[in-house]
């Protein structure tokens, strides 16, 4: 295979410990020249899909006046699974140049070779606030980050896919290996499905189900997802807004179902039954202010959502090796509660 990498483009890393002072030197000046590292610490490093690594460093020469802190992420771990940053990649080279959403800013990518690669600044640095995935946001809040995701939606609507970005599978290609025989019974057996109702945990229902859902997700109009806009992939700016994270999941696919994944999985189960059709309506609202035409009637888009509950109930087919049990069990009570609410059964 030819190497496609532009000149003087570091080799992407394998492993946590080739996260050193040269290759951040290499892989800065690619965007920044002249600049180079002199020492670098490895603070922080969170394992998962995609490995993060927070450094701190000591610049020889900093013409750009980049970060003293900075995150590499990289797939460095062994799922059993392909996993790839190059969307991600391709996302902050080509696609958050053209959007307001909130989201990190980045110096380096590397997607002209999987899995890739990307440097981020560090959020904490500068007054960001992780998000708690478990206590869930405030309605406001998911009010804010609905009205960025409409924002998002609207700009390729009709569309779904942005020039210089392939069209990606996205999680449904995950999602399949996932509900294979064998590892879904071992789910089912197993603390990630305490708060699966009946009748959701059959895999015969589900198999006919789930793949007239992820029909309805190439359905028109397409739009660009996030693809994977769960509380783990958010932060609160210092201005106290929603931000996004971890773009890795990027693809053209149906609005209703990042609504509902977003919108469901981040309130308490009683928000949402409160908030949910007026943070619907409100979503809608944000589509038609960015442009969005043709959209959905109000049937439409409420029968849409709730459909997706589905979606959000296969987190219980997450492995424990990618998000913490706690976590997990957090969305599937939240999906559960709202699958039976809206009896998400009788609609397929």
């Amino acid at each position: 295979m030819a190497d496609s990498r532009i000149p003087n483009e570091p080799r992407l890393p394998k492993s946590v410990e080739e996260i050193t002072a040269a290759w951040l030197t290499s892989a800065l000046a690619v965007r920044h020249p002249g600049t180079r590292v002199g020492e670098l610490t490895q603070t922080w490093v969170i394992h998962g899909s995609g490995t993060k690594i927070a450094l701190d460093l000591v610049y020889e020469s900093n013409p750009a006046g980049l970060p003293a802190s900075l995150i590499v992420k990289a797939a460095l771990e062994d799922h059993g699974i392909p996993v790839s940053i190059r969307p991600e990649a391709l996302f902050y080279d080509i696609v958050r140049p053209q959007i307001s959403v909130s989201a990190p800013h980045c110096v380096y990518t590397a997607h002209r070779e999987e899995p890739g690669a990307i440097v981020l600044e560090n959020l904490l640095v500068r007054g960001c606030q992780m998000t708690d995935a478990i206590a869930g946001w405030s309605v406001d809040t998911v009010r804010h980050g609905l009205t960025q995701l409409a924002s998002l939606h609207a700009r390729w609507w009709g569309k779904g896919q942005v020039r210089g970005v392939p069209e990606f599978a996205g999680s449904n290609a995950f999602g399949a290996v996932l509900m294979e025989a064998g590892y879904w019974e071992s789910c089912v057996a197993g603390p990630t499905a305490e708060h699966v109702p009946e009748p959701f945990g059959d895999r015969e229902r589900m198999a006919r189900w789930v793949p007239v859902l992820w029909a309805l997700d190439n359905s028109t109009p397409r739009c660009f997802l996030h693809g994977d806009a769960h509380l783990g992939n958010t932060y609160i700016d210092a201005d106290g807004g929603p931000g996004f994270l971890d773009w890795q999941g990027i693809r053209a696919g149906h609005w209703g179902r990042e609504v509902c994944y977003f919108l469901a999985g981040a309130l308490s189960i009683e928000d949402r039954r409160v908030s949910e059709e007026s943070l619907l309506r409100g979503y809608l609202d944000a589509l038609a202010a960015g442009g969005a035409d043709p959209l959905p009637s109000w049937d439409a888009a409420w029968l849409s959502y709730r459909r997706h509950m589905l979606h959000g109930l296969l987190w219980f087919l997450c492995p424990t090796q990618m998000q913490p049990l706690e976590i997990i069990s957090a969305n599937v009570q939240r999906f559960g509660a709202a699958a039976s609410d809206h009896r998400v059964d009788r609609l397929f």
